[in-house]
């Protein structure tokens, strides 16, 4: 066991045997940022949620991206980079043992064009108003999806049909405004629930059915408020409680989250199916240590977003699994990719590869950047294998020798993940800032980019509070609305596929904005922080990432199996 003092937050932190020991194995020096630092940085290079129009460099169509409209970078619509007229060898570079060899990495980064969004396009259908998705069709802003059909304005999703505003979910139909939700069918307004059908209000409910405002329960059927009723007084209550109304719908809300607040939650979120984890949002694994939002992860530490089975073998890398292995410092990769270092924007089968940005299907690269299906080459130029290796081997001792200095004096010889202000999103555009929010001057203290954010102004033809109490009532006019969110004033629109599911739930048209309505959802959930806290029942000392502060009862696992027993 070793403690570092880290060379961004100035903060100690430990090295354990079994982390020298991965270490050791995949041949790369002791990390110089401690984990949550770390994890930071890699959030900020990719950036599911902050999109934008610009015009496509090449054909010049308008198009949804990741990248701001006066960002400088080249930018290509879908069509356009993934397209097989070029492949990335033309912006190849000779290495000049001369220079730094990350600042050669960012010359060749600025050079090449970038897909406009972060999306396996080739597996897409009719999704042009979408980001970070694949395997998917008919869905209209939703992020971080894969394997989804007629999904709106949800995200980090796997196997989703037919809902609208959800997050974190899998396996699921018909559902509307929940988050962390599984093999759900028909589930309104509920959280952390699994394997429930026609619930409403709800939290931490397994296979419920017809259940409304409950929480804790485990295969219950016709309770309200965790009270039980017979069939016959259930539905007689819900017509009473009005709930295909606007104002049942938040007077319902209002009392859920009271009784939500008032029982215990477990110190951490995840099924039965687990051994031996720790962090939060863990379902289906085992030997994952300081985890965060993960699906089939093993042997595996420090890893996050992984919404996609599975992940082995991997330290300090993010999104999204689907059969990723042995990666190492590593962002937005996944899709059969292996043995991955200091890299993001792989997939399609990415294999032995470093220092790499944005490259599909490709292996036995180092430094190369939106490289399409390409091997032994490095800062996009093909070698021989014999003078891949001595090149490489060279480099490597370069980068040990002359590390790379950023502005904040920080130093980035081989083995760190590149610098925070080579990431080409502002911070506040980024995932980072969803999960570890960081104020302008925070964010530029510590060398991201900021940029702030110019809200589109919109002539709004009605408010959302005057808006139809029912689904009923509305009429396809609502079409033609631009709509003042009751909340922030923004303006939205309703969309034809959206009024259609809508109608099919029986649920009024929302009065608040997609923003607003996102920002709710992610209240709900803890964000990747541990705590030192205790259980609120028997004062055993806890890691959770419940933040104490928020004043929620909190028990140890021990306690809350008791308690659901």
């Amino acid at each position: 066991m070793e403690t570092r003092n880290c060379q961004n937050c100035k903060n100690d932190f430990v090295i354990e045997p079994d982390d020298f020991s991965f270490y050791e194995k995949i041949k790369v020096p002791l990390p110089t940022w401690c984990p949550e630092c770390r994890m930071t940085r890699r959030l900020a290079f990719g950036n599911a949620w902050g999109v934008h129009f610009r015009n496509c460099d090449k054909c010049g169509k308008k198009t949804l991206t990741m990248y701001r409209p006066d960002n400088k970078v080249k930018v290509f619509c879908d069509p356009c980079w993934w397209a097989d007229d070029w492949d990335g060898t033309e912006y190849a570079m000779d290495y000049d043992p001369n220079r730094n060899f990350l600042e050669q990495w960012r010359e060749l980064r600025d050079r090449t064009p970038h897909f406009a969004k972060d999306a396996l396009y080739i597996t897409l259908k009719n999704c042009e108003y979408t980001n970070a998705i694949a395997f998917s069709k008919d869905c209209y802003m939703s992020f971080w999806a894969d394997y989804c059909e007629f999904v709106y304005y949800s995200a980090f999703l796997t196997k989703i049909k037919d809902s609208i505003d959800i997050f974190r979910a899998f396996n699921s139909n018909l559902c509307y405004e929940s988050v962390g939700i599984g093999n759900c069918n028909r589930t309104y307004f509920s959280n952390e629930c699994d394997s429930c059908v026609d619930v409403w209000f709800s939290r931490n409910c397994y296979n419920c059915l017809n259940c409304f405002g409950c929480v804790n329960q485990r295969g219950k059927t016709y309770m309200i408020f965790n009270e039980q009723y017979s069939r016959e007084d259930y539905l007689k209550k819900l017509e009473e409680l009005k709930i295909n109304t606007r104002t049942g719908i938040e007077k319902s809300y209002e009392k859920a989250i009271a009784l939500w607040n008032s029982l215990p939650y477990r110190e951490y979120t995840g099924n039965s199916r687990n051994l031996n984890v720790s962090g939060d949002y863990l379902y289906e694994s085992k030997n994952a240590k300081h985890c965060y939002m993960c699906s089939g992860v093993e042997d595996s530490k420090y890893t996050q977003f992984v919404s996609v089975p599975k992940a082995t073998n991997c330290y300090d890398y993010y999104g999204w699994g689907n059969s990723a292995d042995l990666i190492y410092e590593c962002a937005t990769s996944g899709e059969g990719v292996s043995s991955l270092k200091f890299s993001f924007g792989m997939f399609a089968n990415g294999l032995d590869s470093e220092y790499c940005g944005w490259c599909i299907g490709t292996k036995n690269n180092f430094g190369c950047v939106n490289l399409k299906r390409k091997q032994y080459a490095i800062l996009n130029k093909i070698y021989s294998k014999e003078e891949y290796e001595v090149l490489k081997e060279k480099i490597i001792k370069d980068m040990k020798e002359n590390p790379y200095k950023d502005s904040k004096g920080r130093v980035y010889p081989y083995g760190e993940f590149f610098p925070p202000e080579f990431s080409l999103f502002p911070y506040n555009d980024s995932n980072a800032n969803k999960f570890i929010e960081k104020d302008k001057e925070q964010a530029l203290r510590e060398g991201y980019n900021w940029q702030d954010k110019v809200e589109n102004s919109y002539q709004k033809t009605i408010k959302g509070n005057n808006l139809p109490e029912t689904i009923d009532e509305t009429t396809n006019d609502i079409l033609n609305e631009i709509i003042e969110c009751a909340d922030c004033e923004r303006g939205y629109r309703i969309t034809e596929g959206e009024l259609s599911l809508y109608r099919r739930l029986d649920i009024p048209v929302p009065s608040k904005c997609p923003k607003c309505r996102e920002a709710r959802r992610f209240s709900l959930i803890n964000k990747p922080r541990f705590y030192e806290s205790e259980c609120n029942k028997c004062g055993k000392k806890i890691k959770t990432m419940y933040d104490p502060s928020q004043g929620k009862i909190v028990y140890c696992e021990s306690c809350y199996q008791q308690e659901m027993n």
